[in-house]
């Protein structure tokens, strides 16, 4: 095993609803199978928003407990492994995925890791800390190693991607097709670009300002739901999680086409009306991550298929963590993501 550091270090957690505390903590411990990274950046996303205010389906139903350390976006340098450790080394730049699946489970067992019903996600679900920090243990199999001529706080933006990549690989985007994007957030834009890279022809519908940003992803046209075409798609990628999203997904599909359900909604959906699914024989595949995608995402960011500028409106000193939270509740940014650069 490599020298592992100890000592403290600084971090954050949240310590109840709207409540962010500085605290000193110990440097991780060593384990055989991790990595020990120090943190770069740090991505700010709106999982981490609803984790901050409370407002999280994890915390209302006692799966995530305050005081937490959050923090499952981020980038940084490998400066330790475990002994059990390949294919990671000191001095490599990673990114990481959060999931922490049991591999015991029948659901492990068949595959699908990402749906462990006793899985944690490290600065999500469960008790183990994030990257809201100076340093962070990451299991070695969850981080993909970043290109050198990647910036920090534009590689770490792979996480967010692999449920958008997962989301047109499962809904069979292809070059020609239809796609109709619902949502500008963050997973809509990197859905658009994907799509748009992949030689699809891609609508977005959304209500806010990120339809502007639609434009510059790759969309063809952008609508608000009350305009955009009814029938007329061949994969429709619900990214929004606005109570009747999906309802306007089933609208928007066209004869035989797919649905990603890709968001997840805060309260229930409305306005579905099933008899649709069954008259235009559509196709409804869910989407909760993409973990196995983690490695071709750093790889599609390097190649400028995703271009994660595009959704970054800042890179800020972390000591401004409550400032950025502020302002990414508070709305009105030109872009959806606020990174934060993380010091040692």
């Amino acid at each position: 095993m490599s020298a592992w550091l100890s000592g403290t270090m600084r971090a954050f957690e949240f310590s109840g609803p709207n409540e962010l505390t500085w605290v000193e903590a110990e440097i991780p411990a060593a384990g055989p199978s991790y990595a020990l990274v120090r943190v770069e950046a740090l991505g700010i996303c709106g999982t981490d928003v609803h984790l901050f205010t409370g407002s999280s389906s994890y915390l209302r139903l006692g799966l995530t407990e305050y005081p937490f350390r959050p923090g499952h976006e981020f980038c940084g340098e490998v400066v330790a492994v475990g002994d059990d450790v390949r294919g990671i080394g000191i001095g490599d730049r990673v990114v990481g995925q959060p999931f922490l699946p049991c591999k015991i489970c029948r659901v492990c067992m068949s595959g699908r890791m990402n749906l462990c019903p006793n899985r944690g996600e490290q600065g999500v679900r469960g008790t183990e800390p994030g990257a809201a920090a100076q340093y962070v243990r990451v299991p070695a199999e969850n981080l993909a190693v970043v290109p050198r001529s990647l910036v920090p706080a534009e590689a770490l933006l792979a996480e967010s991607s692999v449920t958008a990549l997962s989301s047109v690989v499962k809904g069979g985007v292809e070059p020609g097709k239809r796609v109709a994007v619902i949502g500008s957030g963050t997973i809509g834009l990197l859905a658009t670009q994907l799509a748009a890279g992949m030689g699809a022809v891609v609508d977005t519908i959304g209500i806010d300002d990120g339809l502007r940003l639609a434009v510059e992803c790759g969309a063809s046209s952008v609508f608000h739901p009350d305009e955009a075409p009814f029938d007329a798609y061949d994969v429709v990628i619900e990214a929004a999680g606005a109570p009747g999203s999906l309802g306007l997904a089933l609208r928007l599909a066209g004869p035989g086409g797919t649905i990603t359900q890709t968001s997840i909604p805060g309260s229930a959906s409305t306005d579905v009306q099933a008899s649709l699914m069954v008259a235009k024989g559509l196709t409804i595949v869910s989407v909760l991550g993409g973990i196995e995608h983690l490695q071709s995402a750093v790889d599609l960011i390097a190649r400028g298929v995703i271009v994660p500028r595009r959704l970054i409106d800042s890179v800020r000193e972390w000591s401004g963590a409550e400032q950025a939270f502020a302002d990414l509740m508070a709305g009105g940014l030109a872009r959806p993501k606020i990174v934060l650069s993380v010091g040692v």
